[in-house]
């Protein structure tokens, strides 16, 4: 039987002499000019390390360890770790595992089958699935987990109908009915705020869908960027600031930031459209954003600055998903899970 054991391929477009020199240069540059400046060029590039398995973007999950974990094509899923990836253990009697995020403790939340091969809500580690009874419907999902143990996800019922729940302490509770007839994001931190999505208007599955944060019971609306009711969130971190992307007053979709109440337009790379897909607890946001000739680039938005991530060592194409404390990236580079490391 082949190894399951994958050893990852370090990618670099530059050599380490090369890089050390322009480490070197940026240092020099950011001692040498306003500091204003010099938060457009940080004093660090990337290295993409090819975790050694397909990865759908959505199904890619990072945490504050480094542990990667994601689902490809055929629902093969992978934790990553340390240098050193294989195929997600299962039991003999779980055909697959379909991730969604990964804890501190190594928890991974996602769905796995029952005896119909429907979804169902669950979470593994250690080799062992453990389904969740996510509000009796037919199909569920659970998209988070917190280092508590609490998971947030969707429940579909017969009537192609959601509800997000959240599961704690032994206790199921229906946060909210969402009327989007596919799945909502449920995004929880350790403080156990929730980034929800809801539904104002519903007609044929086309929907006036916004972003929210549960907390206590309360949905505070994130509102929107001037245009139409489109706002749903994409990440939220430990500080409670949630990102994602709202359509502007022109309609043209937009990355935000809502923090404290209030929603920010997060900009582009001089195009028109943007999108934010990852925070970390620092603040530091990734995303793609247009450049003026209609081109996407991947950026990084640290320090108030939208920063283009191909000044910086990543490819045009490249996708990214999330940002965890250490400025590590996770996202896929030729359909291939890649984590981009600072240099």
């Amino acid at each position: 039987m082949p190894s399951t054991e994958h050893r990852p391929t370090v990618i670099s477009r530059r050599s380490s002499r090369i890089a050390a020199t322009l480490l070197a240069a940026a240092v020099a540059v950011t001692a040498a000019v306003p500091a204003s400046a010099a938060v457009a060029r940080p004093p660090f590039t990337y290295q993409a390390v090819d975790l050694g398995f397909y990865a759908f973007p959505s199904q890619l999950a990072l945490n504050e360890r480094g542990q990667v974990v994601g689902t490809g094509p055929g629902r093969v899923s992978f934790i990553w770790h340390a240098g050193r990836g294989k195929l997600l253990p299962l039991p003999a009697d779980v055909q697959w595992f379909s991730v969604q995020d990964i804890n501190n403790a190594g928890v991974v939340a996602g769905s796995a089958p029952d005896v119909w091969g429907s979804d169902q809500a669950a979470l593994w580690r250690d080799g062992r699935v453990t389904r969740l009874a996510a509000l009796g419907n037919e199909e569920s999902v659970a998209f988070s987990v917190n280092d508590s143990g609490t998971v947030a996800g969707y429940s579909r019922a017969p009537d192609w109908t959601d509800s997000t729940f959240l599961m704690r302490r032994g206790e199921t509770i229906q946060v909210q009915r969402n009327n989007m007839y596919h799945g909502s994001p449920a995004l929880l931190n350790n403080r156990g705020d929730l980034a929800v999505q809801y539904v104002t208007a519903n007609w044929y599955q086309i929907c006036d869908c916004l972003g929210g944060r549960w907390r206590n019971g309360v949905l505070t609306p994130l509102g929107t960027l001037g245009g139409s009711s489109w706002s749903p969130p994409t990440d939220i971190n430990n500080r409670g600031e949630i990102v994602g992307y709202s359509h502007n007053a022109d309609r043209a979709f937009r990355a935000y930031l809502w923090r404290d109440g209030t929603i920010r337009d997060l900009g582009t790379l001089g195009g028109r459209v943007s999108e934010a897909t990852g925070i970390n607890d620092l603040g530091e946001i990734v995303g793609h954003a247009d450049l003026a000739d209609g081109g996407s680039h991947p950026f990084l938005w640290r320090r108030g600055r939208m920063i283009d991530l191909t000044t910086l060592g990543l490819r045009p194409t490249d996708r990214v998903v999330d940002i965890n404390g250490r400025g590590q990236i996770v996202g896929v580079r030729d359909g291939r899970a890649t984590l981009f490391v600072r240099s």
